[in-house]
């Protein structure tokens, strides 16, 4: 399924660590989501600027921190699942460290952009679609040693939606991390996630694009 106009591309140098990562991106979002409801004003499928607006295909700072922080891990053989991925470089980080790593997210172009990039940049990172309250693929295992997100905590619902997947993925004793700009509901979610048993804390990373750090830890 693919909208009637192709999305004007180009490849990203991102440095992490000592590591150059090429990542296929959109070259300007905010053109292409101009271009979107343009396509929508003529009579294209609304579905494409409304649950598919393409903020996957988008570097935000969020993602970029949260790369860097799994950057500086060491990952070699941990299990890590990464929520809401969009463009995945966190995902890509972490396979680059060794770990073994699942990728999700609902967009039906991501898996695309997902093989093109774990080709650029010789990694391999599996890609699940799945509601993460719903039915989970019987071999992808229960949980996992880290749980990852960055920046999905963007509507009303999300803050208990996303404290459920940390506590029902997040295996004992492991440690996920979630990255935000400061989203009004960023409170609830930790306040959503201390109700559910993990331990919550709270840093500031960056300069001029800092953005929220908790991290999520379960008890053995």
């Amino acid at each position: 399924m693919e909208p009637s106009f192709p999305y004007d591309l180009w490849v990203r140098p991102v440095t992490i660590g000592a590591r150059r990562f090429d990542l296929c991106c959109l070259r300007d979002f905010e053109a292409t989501v101009s271009a979107l409801a343009d396509e929508v004003a003529r009579g294209g499928d609304r579905r494409w600027f409304e649950d598919w607006c393409p903020m996957f295909g988008a570097l935000w700072p969020s993602a970029l921190h949260l790369a860097e922080l799994l950057g500086r891990m060491p990952l070699r053989d941990h299990t890590l699942l990464e929520l809401g991925c969009g463009l995945a470089l966190p995902s890509l980080v972490a396979a680059s460290q060794g770990a073994r790593v699942v990728a999700t997210d609902q967009h039906p172009h991501t898996p695309g952009f997902l093989d093109e990039n774990c080709a650029r940049n010789r990694v391999r990172v599996r890609y699940e679609r799945f509601d993460w309250a719903g039915e989970v693929p019987a071999d992808l295992g229960p949980t996992f040693e880290h749980v990852v997100a960055s920046d999905v905590l963007y509507t009303r619902e999300m803050p208990e939606v996303l404290a459920d997947a940390f506590a029902r993925f997040l295996a004992p004793g492991g440690t996920g991390w979630v990255t935000d700009p400061g989203r009004p509901w960023l409170q609830e979610f930790a306040d959503a996630a201390r109700a559910r048993g993990l331990l919550v804390s709270v840093d500031v990373v960056g300069d001029a694009d800092a953005v929220f750090l908790l991290e999520l830890t379960r008890h053995r």
